[in-house]
């Protein structure tokens, strides 16, 4: 049996925090290697009929990683599979300017005295975000790992 989105389109699985599954005795990740053999053989196999196999057409993978938390080690197998590469938190300087040009945009249609208000929301909104990461309150833990 075929399964996969309508003709003319594609499936992306995003897969969050691909290096957070537990590693067991024998260095493996049950979700990772189930995820490696669907992209090495392009097929699952149903659970109820071991027989039959399902494949799978027309889908990709995006993936991130959490640089915090987790084995900090993707299996070399599945890895083989994407195009790595890494990207650091943007400055403040930066981080304002990106979203000052997005929220000018969509203020221009705005009264003036509205429109022109968008650096100070953007330097407010900025100077939250950055307050709320160096608090204590939102220290990452085991129950809160979602505040990193």
């Amino acid at each position: 049996k075929t399964f996969g989105p309508p003709q003319n389109k594609r499936l992306v699985y995003f897969i969050d925090d691909l290096n957070m599954p537990f590693v067991d005795k024998y260095g493996t990740q049950t979700p990772i290697a189930l995820i490696r053999q669907h992209i090495d053989y392009g097929t699952v196999f149903d659970r109820d009929h071991l027989e039959e196999k399902k494949e799978i057409q027309d889908i990709q993978f995006v993936a991130c990683m959490n640089p915090k938390a987790g084995s900090f080690n993707v299996d070399l197998r599945l890895q083989r599979h994407f195009t790595v590469f890494s990207c650091l938190m943007p400055s403040q300087e930066v981080l304002g300017t990106i979203y000052s040009a997005i929220l000018q945009g969509h203020l221009a249609s705005f009264d003036p005295t509205v429109s022109k208000l968008s650096d100070k929301i953007v330097a407010a909104t900025i100077e939250l975000f950055r307050s709320v990461t160096e608090s204590s309150q939102f220290l990452p833990s085991a129950k809160k790992f979602h505040y990193q």
